[in-house]
């Protein structure tokens, strides 16, 4: 047997205090894997002989179980979450543990582990880059439980990592705090600025945005192995006839670039990007492996983003001509498959080419058309390949991070297809589809093994029974026949009956069938003296109409992803993981996404031209959008009094909070603070300078940065005086809201409001100010106002340099989550403090748990 070759892990995934799970990913088949924990963050090597199994003077903790047998998912892909089950007490909170992962091969056991892989040295060079997991050579990675005491918590969130997105990838940040943490020798752990949990809340990959370079490679990632899983179809409908016939998926016959005519044509998305969107289950595979690892990648696409194509121009061209023309080792370039009719088929041919690619083929060598989409493309290419390299320099950093702090993932739209679920009209396009259903399907297989496995390992836990159950639990049933598809395409046997047996029943899992979702995706973990609730906002949806905004939540999906009242009701807050953002900029929401979307829509000549088009080219689906779902949102959070809301989605950070008032009582009954980190790389508006200005982010966040509204449920009302219509219309609906201001004088409604709430944005009250003259400026001191403007002057150059303003932050982020009190027994103040990019200064929100001073005054009418 050849060795395993260690595609992708170890990532450190559900921690509790009796369990610990860890996932990994390998090349070749072995026997288990088994993991050891270590009661010392000093946990190294004393032999000094690298090629020895790991051996160290520290014993090993007592465990119940510590090992798991790898799961085959295709030809060279081989998982496994194993877990390591400590008896009571179990591991203690505000200490540090090691943890090492052993493979047992059938012939050697105990023939390797994360120093045989060389995970614990350093590799530069000609070698693919490496940081040594432990933060020093042989040292093994370690981690920390959640702390009990709210002011030594401390978590991390990011979302939105796109390969060639813009920016560099500020989840790396997150390494340099554990490296600090661990080097200081004299630290003190119950004050260690270590993040304990890292909640990813969506977008981990681009599945509809990928580079095509990337694409080309995704299904051979170990290199000379050869096909990840193995050759797939999809079924394509045909237009004329209505019958669906099967196609191999492959770069071959649908090339790279060449993708967003049949992804639009025949699978009914929507996304704008669609170029090189993921189709088959492989090729999903793949690029997780890629967005995870570098050691996964093909070893031809490592030796073009290997060279320094961001500063040698030579180097950068020769690595674009190799892609378009093919290389020296043999691959076809992208210009030779496109020319390549008889090879292609006419069949598939139509599917991809439209008539104007068909023009330009037609036009090579030297043509004008030609000659413009090689340009074209190119320069696309060489935008692409600068964002790889800059992608791959983070990324060994990255692989650190998540060996290092317990993850904890959800999807949001990317995973799939950008505008999932966006709308009743989008679903039903796209699931009267084959086509569409297979990617959809193929993308959540995906989810499931590389993201929800380790979020719930218990979940799974069926499918390591000898005797496994005849009606396992949803989600281990869905992992046991996305190992059945494996198989079968892996081996090429008992084709005919995949979809009858196989597909049919994932698809009725998933609820692409005639029922609903059997499988639930969201899930709840311990963090410290409280719990994280993480929501399901995309399978999960309801929808007034055709084309309105959806509710993100439905009202008994609600109810089953949140519990009545908090399990432990001593608990100080509670997390909630809301993909998209639960409270928005109200300036934004409300009136600038609305109206861009409309004059988008209005002037597009995409596939869903029009205001349809507008509301998917704006991703109108935030919470605020669709009132009855946001308002029963907050009914149901407003029952835990303190909630702190994590979300990322939309490619900027901000804080905000809102106070909730129940019925006619004097004093909010709760506080709900969102913290919104996004995105860690895949910069929003980057060449836009007027978004960075004070004055813009005043505007984007309202002025005085607070909203108010008072609403009804399910109430008769009537009104008095001048009150506008549109006014007029939200009180006709069943839950009818409105904002306080703009009424006219003596216009009442009644009866008095059900709920009543403030939103305020929170801004640095420690960051010097870009949109506050006063503080600088005095007009009747003429010295004073000349050396006044000269500050502002300095500091409006400063923050169009960074891009770090007072409320949102624009570049690339990942965010700190901790607490603070000023003395013992006072309340507890939320810190959530932005890193960004490279050396950019932090950007920090201070916000208390509980409402004080003015901020106890209700909004009213009037």
């Amino acid at each position: 047997m050849p060795d395993p070759k260690l595609l992708a892990g170890p990532i450190l995934r559900r921690v509790e205090k009796n369990k610990v799970s860890v996932w990994i990913a390998l090349s070749e088949d072995v026997l288990r894997v088994n993991l050891k924990i270590y009661a010392s963050d000093r946990v190294k090597d004393e032999s000094g002989n690298d090629a020895s199994l790991f051996s160290t003077t520290q014993p090993e903790l007592p465990l119940e179980e510590d090992l798991a047998p790898v799961i085959k998912f295709g030809r060279h892909l081989y998982m496994a979450v194993v877990t390591a089950v400590l008896p009571s007490p179990g591991l203690q909170a505000d200490q540090v543990y090691s943890y090492n992962v052993i493979v047992d091969k059938e012939d050697e056991p105990l023939q390797e582990d994360l120093k045989t892989f060389g995970l614990l040295r350093e590799k530069t060079g000609a070698e693919r880059p490496r940081e040594p997991l432990g933060y020093a050579k042989n040292q093994l990675p370690t981690f920390v439980l959640p702390s009990n005491i709210p002011t030594r918590l401390i978590l991390a969130q990011g979302s939105c990592r796109k390969m060639h997105g813009i920016g560099l990838d500020a989840l790396a940040n997150l390494d340099d705090v554990i490296k600090q943490s661990v080097e200081d020798v004299d630290a003190d752990t119950t004050t260690n600025p270590r993040p304990q949990q890292l909640f990813l809340t969506g977008d981990q990959i681009y599945a509809d945005d990928v580079p095509g370079l990337a694409l080309f490679y995704a299904s051979n990632v170990s290199g000379a192995l050869g096909s990840l899983v193995g050759e797939e179809k999809v079924q394509i409908q045909d237009a004329d006839s209505g019958s669906a016939t099967e196609h191999v998926v492959d770069t071959y016959d649908i090339p790279p670039f060449l993708r967003s005519h049949l992804i639009a044509t025949k699978a009914g998305f929507t996304s704008s990007a669609a170029d090189s969107h993921l189709i088959s289950f492989e090729e999903f595979c793949g690029i997780y492996l890629n967005y995870w690892s570098l050691h996964s990648w093909n070893d031809n696409f490592w030796n073009i983003i290997k060279e320094d194509i961001l500063n040698d121009k030579a180097k950068l061209e020769t690595a674009v001509n190799s892609f378009l023309d093919g290389d020296p080792v043999g691959d076809n370039g992208l210009v030779t498959i496109l020319r390549d009719v008889e090879a292609i088929g006419a069949s598939v041919r139509s599917l991809v080419f439209t008539e104007e690619m068909n023009a330009i083929i037609a036009d090579y060598p030297s043509g004008e058309k030609f000659q413009k989409w090689r340009k074209d493309i190119g320069i696309t290419l060489k935008k692409q390949l600068r964002a790889i390299k800059e992608f791959e320099q983070k990324l060994p950093k990255i692989s650190r991070v998540l060996a290092n702090v317990a993850t904890y993932m959800i999807f949001d739209d990317h995973e799939i297809t950008d505008d999932w679920n966006i709308s009743q009209r989008w679903r039903n396009q796209v699931l009267s589809k084959p086509l569409g259903r297979d990617i959809i399907r193929n993308g959540l297989m995906a989810y499931t093994i590389f993201q929800d496995w380790g979020n719930v390992p218990a979940a799974y836990q069926a499918i390591y029974d000898v005797d496994p159950p005849v009606n396992p639990p949803p989600r281990a049933n869905l992992i046991l026949l996305i190992q059945e598809y494996a198989r079968r395409i892996a081996a090429g046997s008992e084709l005919e009956t995949l979809r009858a047996e196989v597909i049919n029943p994932i698809e009725n899992l998933l609820g692409m069938g005639s029922s609903t979702n059997v499988v639930k995706w969201h899930y709840d973990v311990p963090s410290g003296p409280t719990q994280t609730y993480v929501l399901d906002t995309r399978t999960q949806r309801t929808f007034e109409s055709l084309n309105s905004p959806p509710g993100l939540i439905g009202e008994d999906a609600l109810r089953e992803q949140t519990p009545n009242t908090i399990p432990d009701g001593s608990a100080p807050f509670v997390f909630v993981v809301s993909p998209a953002p639960v409270l928005g900029l109200s300036s934004f929401e409300e009136l600038i996404q609305p109206a861009a979307a409309s004059v988008m829509g209005l002037a597009s000549k995409a596939p869903n031209p029009g205001l349809i088009g507008g509301l998917l080219e704006f991703d109108y689906e935030a919470w605020g959008f669709q009132t009855a779902a946001f308002e029963g949102l907050l009914d149901r959070l407003n029952t835990y009094e303190k909630v702190i809301l994590l979300s990322g989605d939309v490619h900027y950070g901000f804080s905000a909070y809102l106070d909730y008032w129940k019925g006619s009582a004097a004093s909010p009954s709760s506080r709900i603070i969102q913290l919104t980190a996004s995105a860690c790389k895949n910069m929003w508006l980057d060449n836009i300078h007027l978004f960075k200005s004070g004055i813009i982010q005043r505007i984007l966040t309202g002025f005085g940065g607070k909203l108010e509204k008072v609403g009804w449920k399910d109430k008769v009302l009537t009104t008095s005086g001048v009150v506008s219509a549109r006014n007029r219309l939200r009180l006709k609906k069943a839950t009818a809201v409105v904002p306080v201001a703009g009424w006219e004088s003596g216009a009442t409604v009644s009866a008095a409001p059900d709920f009543r709430w403030r939103l305020s944005i929170a801004h640095d009250e420690e960051a010097p100010t870009s949109d506050n003259i006063t503080t600088d400026i005095d007009l009747n001191d003429a010295n004073a106002l000349k050396e006044g403007y000269k500050k502002i002057v300095v500091r409006h150059q400063k923050f169009f340099e960074t891009r770090i303003g007072r409320r949102i932050v624009w570049p690339s982020n990942v965010s700190l989550i901790r607490f603070e009190q000023e003395s013992e027994g006072a309340p507890l103040k939320l810190r959530h403090e932005f890193l960004t990019e490279g050396k950019k200064p932090k950007m920090k929100h201070i916000i208390p748990l509980q409402a004080s001073g003015d901020e106890l005054n209700a909004p009213s009418l009037g």
